[in-house]
């Protein structure tokens, strides 16, 4: 782990990396190059996986994004590829899919997302793709939620006992990690309306290191961290990071949290 400019303060000492816990799953920023290699200069140690959006994988060049995924081999964080460019290939076909597969494992990326909400896709196909990719040695984080892009939803349409057994045949069939997505939850909606209950239905039949969180607002994810501890798995935007770091040692940034986290 990198030398810190304060050493004798005493902060919660964190897993090194690899974890499978305490996770930190970042999306990286829009422009990559050289400011994606200052930023983990400064902070690899709390960069588990930088995810790019398949968006922006799909749209950069391959000389550019050859460097992003150098760049972070360099520093020992993972790479991973958001969903939306899987969702391109399940809408062209199989021979699609297998291919996307194929480019991903000869770029040298490691983590795939695939969606269980952005697509209507049947678990036997889900759990198929989810072998396939893993047989090729991709780690698969499949996300599941209530709600897509900006959809409303109401208490009577989510199916609470179908998304629980989908999770669970995810996960025997290999996928590396559950996300739940927090649209829906805790993501346009009011915060009075925030569903915790459902949250906790849906995630708290998981082991905790088979899980991951969306949560990018800081009263979310100090939430998380009260109530699962700070070793749950998060995902959040790059300029988020230090913000949900100092809630998992317990040094803000709400303030029901300060100096409220320890270890044993």
């Amino acid at each position: 782990m990198a030398k810190l400019s304060f050493p004798t303060l005493s902060f919660i000492e964190r897993e090194k990396k690899p974890r499978e816990k305490g996770i930190n799953y970042v999306r990286a920023p829009v422009m990559v190059g050289s400011c994606v290699e200052d930023y983990l200069e400064a902070y690899a140690d709390l960069v588990d996986i930088f995810k790019i959006s398949g968006k922006q994988g799909a749209l950069m060049s391959k000389k550019s994004l050859l460097r992003f995924i150098a760049t972070c081999k360099d520093f020992e964080v993972k790479v991973a590829l958001g969903n939306p460019i899987m969702d391109v290939a399940l809408s062209s076909g199989k021979e699609a899919v297998d291919g996307l597969l194929d480019d991903v494992i000869n770029l040298g990326i490691e983590i795939v997302e695939i969606s269980r909400i952005s697509r209507s896709l049947d678990d036997d196909d889900m759990c198929r793709l989810i072998d396939k990719a893993t047989s090729k040695g991709i780690k698969v984080i499949n996300e599941i939620g209530v709600a897509f892009a900006h959809s409303k939803v109401s208490e009577e349409e989510i199916f609470m006992e179908r998304i629980k057994k989908q999770t669970q045949r995810f996960i025997e069939a290999g996928a590396w990690k559950i996300l739940l997505e927090s649209e829906g939850l805790t993501e346009n909606i009011d915060e009075k309306g925030y569903r915790w209950q459902i949250i906790d239905n849906l995630i708290s039949p998981l082991e905790l290191e088979q899980f991951m969180v969306e949560a990018d607002d800081q009263d979310v994810f100090s939430k998380y961290i009260e109530m699962y501890g700070p070793g749950i798995n998060m995902m959040v935007d790059c300029d988020r990071l230090l913000k949900m770091e100092d809630a998992r040692i317990g040094y803000g940034p709400s303030q029901f949290l300060w100096g409220k986290v320890v270890k044993y």
